[in-house]
């Protein structure tokens, strides 16, 4: 309506009718009722409140209100009474509609800084200023004489930083509860893995025999998860690994992957996927299968690149019925034995793998390009983007997340720069000996504290 208003203003071409004053005001008071009326309603309803209408309803519902509008104006304004007259101004109905938005918006600003007192939340201010240039630009426009005149191009500077304003609140408000949410969802789960020693002694008998059978169901699935990991002393095409995982409960949500693709390529992922048990091991069987099914796949004779893995992911997972609050990070790479080139893209990993040179040299593998495994498809396409290393013969690189570094509660916690030493000092013993070095600082940490994530490693030798 808005682009009705701009394109039947004095001086326009017009839309299929002649572009006049009366029909660009009508436009302009019809859009600023509709606006400040549906925010007025917005702002009414709790900010708890999910909905889960169809959005296409809402769609149609707007389209088919605008065109009715458009038609209304365009070819019966005759209907309408006049909201300004030429050289004379403002009819006296005009000013009372824009004294009616004014109160409106107005009404709209309080109830958002309920909701501001309520929960401190900065993007609920941004909208509130939003609301009260709104109300500037109506101010200005109860006070022009001529469509041209000074009071009408503030007016609409006014416009301008109003709806920047309710637009930046609006997205950053949506974007930031999203992940807000996530939070909320972990905490949860950790307050619940807390109390579960409790809970089970207060429930009856029954309740207990159905917890120790699904005791049993979750040791087969531990089991069968295992069973999906690769050895933890493996050689593919003359290349070495060790591996270790640690799970904090019987489930993981970490997992590792290290395939051979065929005589050139070998596969390797690394991820930890949001909370833990049952739903994070059903997520990381969801995560390997597909990207293990993507190693096979090529195009134009060669094989997809890390990066292609991740968006082919990412699109599978928007696909599917997961719940909002979960998501993965993880880290992807392909390396050819016979160029010695690594290729790799993180999907939002928030530990970057080491890369310790023989000749002593550390780099980190950083350049690529990503974004976490989450459910924002339908507001967001990410772009994943490859890096690449070359390796010498010797060199050794450690993939891990950030249970390794961050997740117990101890002062004598494995830091970055721990694990770094024990990488360099270790640089020329066998893989098996650096592995045991490693796991001997995790088993001595953990056996006075409880950590409270999934432990997974697994280093690289070329």
């Amino acid at each position: 309506m808005d682009f009705f208003h701009i394109m039947t203003y004095n001086g326009m071409e017009g839309l299929f009718v002649e572009a006049s004053t009366p029909r660009a005001t009508t436009y302009w008071i019809i859009s600023r009722t509709i606006q400040s009326v549906g925010i007025l309603l917005a702002t009414m309803i709790s900010y708890r409140h999910k909905s889960m209408h169809n959005q296409s309803n809402y769609l149609i519902a707007t389209s088919m209100i605008t065109f009715l509008v458009f038609y209304l104006v365009s070819f019966q304004i005759q209907i309408f009474p006049p909201l300004f007259i030429e050289g004379k101004g403002l009819t006296p109905l005009k000013i009372y509609l824009e004294y009616g938005i004014i109160i409106t918006f107005l009404l709209s600003a309080i109830l958002m800084w309920r909701d501001f007192r309520r929960t401190q939340n900065k993007y609920f201010m941004i909208f509130i200023v939003g609301l009260v240039y709104a109300i500037f630009t109506e101010v200005a426009f109860t006070l022009y004489r001529s469509v041209y005149d000074t009071y009408n191009v503030i007016g609409h500077i006014y416009k301008i930083i109003s709806g920047y304003y309710l637009f930046k609140g609006i997205f950053l408000y949506n974007l930031e509860n999203h992940f807000r949410q996530l939070a909320d969802a972990k905490e949860t789960i950790k307050l619940h893995a807390e109390n579960l020693e409790k809970i089970i002694a207060e429930r009856t008998m029954e309740v207990r025999r159905n917890n120790e059978k699904m005791i049993v169901d979750l040791e087969y699935a531990k089991l069968v998860q295992q069973s999906l990991l690769p050895p933890e002393s493996v050689i593919i095409n003359d290349v070495k690994f060790v591996s270790c995982n640690y799970p904090c409960e019987k489930l993981s949500g970490d997992f590792y992957y290290i395939h051979k693709i065929d005589e050139e390529n070998i596969g390797l992922v690394i991820a930890d996927v949001s909370g833990h048990g049952v739903s994070a091991a059903m997520m990381t069987v969801f995560t390997e299968r597909v990207i293990r099914h993507n190693y096979y796949r090529k195009r134009d004779g060669g094989y997809i690149t890390s990066g292609e893995t991740l968006q082919h992911l990412y699109n599978q997972f928007n696909q599917a019925q997961f719940p909002d609050e979960m998501h993965i990070v993880l880290f992807n790479a392909i390396y050819n034995t016979t160029t010695m080139e690594i290729s790799y893209c993180s999907g939002g990993m928030n530990t970057i793998p080491i890369l310790f040179r023989k000749s002593g040299e550390i780099e980190y593998l950083k350049n690529s390009e990503g974004f976490p495994i989450c459910k924002m498809g339908e507001f967001f396409q990410p772009n994943y983007k490859d890096a690449k290393v070359l390796l010498n013969k010797g060199d050794r690189i450690i993939f891990f997340t950030d249970g390794l570094t961050e997740s117990i509660k101890s002062e004598n916690l494995i830091s970055k720069q721990r694990l770094i030493e024990i990488m360099k000092s270790n640089n020329q013993e066998d893989l098996s000996v650096l592995k045991s070095k490693i796991d001997q600082e995790i088993s001595d940490v953990t056996i006075t504290n409880e950590n409270d994530d999934d432990i997974t490693y697994f280093i690289m030798e070329a």
